[in-house]
């Protein structure tokens, strides 16, 4: 059986326009996943998930449509506005 959780979270200053900017420069399709990639990249560091696993099933599933470069341009926009 798998668990489901349902959350209502409020954001403010610096998270809040990190999550908007993430989801506008198309790095996440949605604030939500996001948010559950940053929960599962927490796990990992803190050796609560195996990354050969995680990783197993992220290759699994459908691909977004973003080339390297693109992904390195996005990256540089978000540098250059710290």
């Amino acid at each position: 059986m798998t668990e489901t959780t349902t959350l209502t979270l409020k954001f403010k200053g610096i998270e809040a326009h990190l999550l908007k900017q993430m989801v506008d420069l198309g790095l996440f399709n949605n604030k939500s996943e996001a948010i559950r990639s940053a929960l599962i990249k927490y796990a990992i560091d803190l050796n609560l998930l195996d990354k050969k696993t995680i990783w197993q099933e992220i290759q699994a599933n459908k691909k977004r449509k973003v080339s390297p470069e693109q992904l390195a341009i996005d990256i540089q926009s978000i540098r250059d506005e710290t």
